[in-house]
């Protein structure tokens, strides 16, 4: 018995030993792998840094309200956490926050516009888009839709608007119909309704190597995900192994490069994208207002001057996204804005041109401007309005 128990116990040390020595070298080797992983990701992100650093400097140097925008705009970040409020069909909307210059009210960023008394004739403007209307870069004041209002009363001194702006980070074009549809089911009323789009319409649904129909987000998070999963992935998060590895597993940071498989693509997003044009069309004779359809600029398809620090970005984004944006805006020009027996060509308009004469830098990142370009692009969907008789003097 004891001759029995003594190879027993032998036996179980000589496995425990065995366990503990696996376990001190799987442990020695993941930080080891964690310390590279660690230094590939800082090598990648100052990559990233030196491309957005000198836009970032220009976007924001010598603003009167920069400090306390960061301070609100931090705060905003933290007491949401990057999540989204769940929203039936149109699927989410932005968490509500107030602060001195950064407004959300019922889910949408608040709207800079002139006081006038209930006596007034007030033309209303709804305005739709995803993130570049969403504005988070600027205070409220400098978002398009505000400068939008301050632009329409500009050009129309002797009437009255109210602009609101129901941009939502994410959103694709088809979402903002839901919306607007969602709007006027509930009894709003908007005298002209105006669409901004292109960005996520040729990023997620035409440039990704796995296109999805729009950005999900965190709705998971909210609705599906277990304890275990959120855990799992508040594990990848303080993990630069894991970060790494998930960053080369999925395929949000990878664009398809390759121009056979982009153009078709294109071609269905493009007839969508009409598709919406005919149904916002139909919804306007429906219900008694005017509205416009503009596919707005992005860094990879202006033409205006590049100063360095544009330079390096557009270098970086072209890397990133690939030939995606070109070929977009090729295929919507070709279909759409310069088609002459396009149905709904009256109320469809390319801007990308409105900031080809601007000197100064002015975008943040490949899409999202600075208070200065969103001021001339409010600039040039107010004067296309104008020219086209959508508001009379």
């Amino acid at each position: 018995m004891s001759t029995t128990f003594e190879k027993v116990r032998r036996a179980y040390t000589g496995l425990s030993l065995l366990l503990l020595n696996t376990l001190f070298l799987l442990i020695i080797m993941y930080a080891v792998l964690e310390i590279a992983a660690g230094w590939l990701l800082k090598k990648y992100n100052s990559t990233v840094d030196t491309a957005t650093v000198g836009v970032i400097d220009a976007g924001y140097n010598g603003r009167a309200w920069k400090d306390q925008y960061f301070k609100d705009a931090a705060a905003y970040q933290a007491s949401s956490q990057g999540r989204k409020v769940f929203e039936p069909y149109s699927m989410w909307k932005n968490p509500d926050f107030t602060s001195q210059t950064l407004n959300v009210v019922n889910g949408y960023r608040k709207t800079t516009n002139p006081s006038y008394s209930q006596a007034d004739s007030v033309i209303k403007v709804f305005v739709m888009g995803a993130s570049t209307l969403f504005c988070i870069e600027v205070p409220d004041e400098f978002t398009i839709a505000s400068q939008v209002s301050k632009e329409l009363h500009k050009a129309f001194p002797g009437k009255k608007f109210e602009v609101s702006s129901y941009g939502s980070s994410g959103f694709v074009n088809e979402q903002e119909a839901f919306l607007l549809s969602k709007l006027l089911i509930a009894g709003k009323r908007p005298d002209i309704v105006l669409f901004y789009d292109g960005a996520n319409d040729t990023r997620m649904q035409v440039g990704m190597s796995r296109p999805i129909p729009h950005a999900f987000f965190e709705l998971y998070d909210q609705i599906f995900r277990s304890i275990k999963e959120r855990l799992w992935a508040n594990m990848v998060w303080k993990s630069s192994l894991l970060t790494l590895v998930m960053k080369y597993r999925t395929d949000d940071d990878k664009f398809e490069q390759n121009p056979a498989i982009l153009k078709p693509r294109a071609e269905e997003i493009c007839r969508r994208y009409a598709s919406t044009i005919e149904y916002g069309n139909n919804l306007a004779k429906a219900y008694g207002f005017r509205v416009a359809f503009f596919w707005q600029p992005t860094l990879l398809t202006v033409k205006k001057p590049m100063l360095e620090p544009e330079k390096a970005l557009l270098d970086l984004s072209t890397k990133q996204f690939g030939p995606c944006y070109t070929i977009m805006e090729e295929t919507v020009n070709k279909n759409i804005f310069q088609n002459p027996s396009f149905p709904q060509k009256s109320i469809a308009f390319n801007i990308t041109s409105a900031l080809d004469s601007v000197q100064e830098s002015v975008y943040l990142d490949s899409v999202h401007l600075t208070a200065e370009g969103n001021g001339k692009v409010a600039e040039k969907i107010v004067e296309t309005l104008k020219t086209n008789g959508f508001i009379q003097q």
